[in-house]
């Protein structure tokens, strides 16, 4: 218990001095923290031994920092996002992880491996972007709300990511049964997000009814989100999933900013937890042998990062100048979900210290973006005066008319709001087939097991009949959503045609949709354990999505004209 004792009382103690450090610096409190962590680790002057209690505060920590990354997210902040940010966020973890991915395999590490740095690649830190640009006073500028939108996308899909790989158990088992693992586990678990936010908010009233102290709310937010951490551990899920949840869940209270005021406190101390205990695993030995894979990935996070955040946020947002080159600097930094993600990493047994890689890239990546931000001025107009006149006029007439386009989305009116309710029927309708996939599987197997032949016939028989059902729904919902989707473009489009409007939207679902193939191939690849020779299948992808990019610029650039755009505009205000 001593050793235990002291080795927590260094770690708070360090915590300080971390502080100190990144303060002296002039870098956010994680690259302190991580730093005096690895100073004091059994890599380094070895202060805290115990490694168990390391791990446990780890744990602990992790849990505690997704709870109050939670506290910051309203289930009804995703809701108003708008599609732009949206597809940014999907289209951004994509092209990372790609690049990611294709770099590890390139210097001669297995699939899996790559898998894991690609998705350790693709997370930002909302943390140190957020400190780093209230401290250079650039938080009001115009490009902070869409890239603080693409960071709340990024937090849902970094929780999705812990999810699926907290809930592969056992590989030998098959994908399908893995998936509906995954899915009844978050299906659950949901449901009773879903069911307490409907009892919390009595709850809560008789609570404060009775005692009005500000520790209750206190005690209450760590009481529900220790509930919901052990609930995931109980459905095989991380915890630090249940802990996103439960933080989410007292967010969405309405007396929420009350309950962010009485943690707040405690909330550097949770974080401070966490990024100390991580660094404290870093291991300096093992920087020096994987220097060459950590120079590569750097590399690799400036390129991918101008690509999906810079052209981007130009092409769909309409970013002018030197912006697009401020978004993607200020989006280099790697996050706190991807240490989570490396310690995930650590039970598939993948051969290589993956925290103490994330860790460095942490280091780096925090250093250029803090450094890097306030000469995106200067970058531009280096490479502005590379690109050639006529592609620059061509690529702003393709850009207006997307923007022009995912501006009539973001409109109320009464096209938008039938796509809105399409889109939610249509994902509900999704959900339900799939569900009732699985529930009908697991009950094959019941009646395989029970009664002869012919009752498992009958049922093949009837569930058949059920899922070809819930398809033609699906079909006929996607085909409204589809319609629905290419009148609202012909509000953008200058010749005001219906069928042309329908061509160009096919040509940008096919591109998206081998896009995205493409880029998430190797999730593919790690979930079906194909060969290396399948990685040849994304450059196909690639290959036919440039066929269908060129006919849709084609397409774009003949029917784009500055009436058109002013057209558009009319009616958008209309």
């Amino acid at each position: 218990m001593a050793t235990e004792l002291i080795s927590l009382g260094i770690l708070f103690l360090c915590a300080i001095v971390g502080g100190i450090i990144a303060a002296r610096l002039k870098q956010p409190a994680v690259f302190g923290l991580l730093l005096i962590g690895a100073i004091i680790g059994p890599s380094s002057l070895n202060l805290v031994k115990d490694a168990s209690m390391i791990r446990m505060m780890a744990d602990f920590g992790a849990i505690l920092l997704l709870f109050i990354i939670g506290l910051e997210f309203d289930v009804s902040k995703l809701m108003k996002l708008g599609a732009r940010s949206i597809l940014i966020g999907l289209l951004k973890f994509a092209i990372v992880l790609f690049f990611g991915y294709e770099t590890t395999l390139l210097l001669g590490f297995s699939s899996k491996i790559a898998l894991f740095v690609g998705v350790i690649l693709s997370f930002s830190s909302t943390v140190v972007i957020i400190k780093v640009l209230e401290q250079k006073d650039m938080f009001s500028r115009r490009e902070v709300p869409l890239l603080v939108a693409v960071l709340i996308i990024e937090d849902v899909i970094a929780v999705l990511a812990l999810t699926f790989f907290s809930g592969i158990k056992d590989s030998s088992i098959g994908i399908v049964s893995t998936f509906e693992h995954i899915v009844f586990s978050i299906a659950i678990l949901v449901s009773a997000y879903l069911i307490m936010m409907k009892i919390l908010k009595y709850g809560v009233n008789i609570i404060l009814k009775n005692n009005s102290d500000e520790s209750v709310l206190t005690f209450l937010s760590l009481g529900i989100g220790a509930l919901f951490s052990y609930f995931a551990f109980y459905l095989g899920l991380t915890p630090s999933a249940g802990a996103f949840l439960a933080g989410s869940l007292i967010a969405s209270l309405p007396n929420a900013k009350e309950y962010g005021r009485a943690i707040q406190p405690y909330a550097l101390i949770f974080t401070s937890i966490f990024f100390i205990s991580m660094g404290t695993l870093v291991n300096f030995k093992s920087v020096e042998s994987n220097f060459a894979l950590i120079g590569a990935l750097i590399l690799a996070i400036l390129i991918s990062r101008f690509i999906a955040i810079g052209f981007l946020t130009f092409l769909l947002a309409n970013f002018k100048n030197e912006q697009p080159f401020f978004s993607s600097i200020a989006m280099i930094s790697v996050g706190e979900f991807s240490l989570l993600v490396a310690k995930e990493s650590e039970k598939f047994g993948i051969g290589i210290d993956l925290v103490t890689i994330t860790a460095s890239i942490i280091f780096i990546s925090a250093i250029l973006m803090s450094i890097g931000i306030s000469y995106s001025e200067a970058l531009h107009n280096f490479l502005n005066s590379m690109v050639p006149m006529r592609a620059k006029l061509k690529l702003e007439r393709i850009s207006g008319y997307m923007r022009t386009f995912f501006d009539q989305l973001e409109i109320e009116n009464f096209f938008t709001k039938k796509l809105k309710s399409e889109s939610k029927f249509a994902l509900t309708l999704i959900i339900l087939a799939l569900f009732a996939f699985f529930v009908l599987r697991r009950a094959s197997s019941i009646i395989e097991a029970r009664y002869h032949a012919v009752a498992l016939y009958s049922f093949y028989s009837i569930s058949a009949a059920l899922l070809l059902y819930l398809l033609s729904l699906v079909y006929q919902r996607l085909k409204a959503l589809h319609y629905t989707l290419s009148v609202i473009l012909t509000n953008v489009d200058s010749s005001k045609n219906l069928k042309k409007c329908t061509r160009i939207l096919n040509n940008l679902l096919l591109v998206l949709s081998l896009l995205f193939s493409a880029m998430l191939f190797p999730l593919a690849m790690f979930a079906l354990n194909l060969n290396p020779w399948a990685n040849v299948l994304p450059f196909i992808f690639m290959t036919a999505a440039l066929y269908f990019i060129r006919n849709l610029m084609m397409l774009i650039d003949g029917s784009y004209s500055d009436s058109g755009y002013r057209a558009s505009i009319a009616a958008a205000k209309f």
